[in-house]
């Protein structure tokens, strides 16, 4: 389930940035780019929780 929601994540929030960005520079809206930058996303999360550490459990 963490997988799904990391992915709805990065898909919305790729989605908003490139109709941000392609409205300032006047380009028309492509979702092939929404589709990379959703998987450079995902794999950067992913990534980034492996690599952090967990954190410690307070008594």
């Amino acid at each position: 389930m963490r997988f799904v929601a990391t992915i709805i994540w990065a898909f919305v929030l790729s989605a908003v940035a490139a109709f941000v960005l392609s409205s300032m520079s006047g380009d028309p809206y492509d979702m092939s780019i929404v589709i990379v930058m959703t998987i450079i996303f995902s794999l950067g999360i992913w990534t980034l929780s492996a690599v952090l550490p967990k954190g410690e459990k307070h008594e």
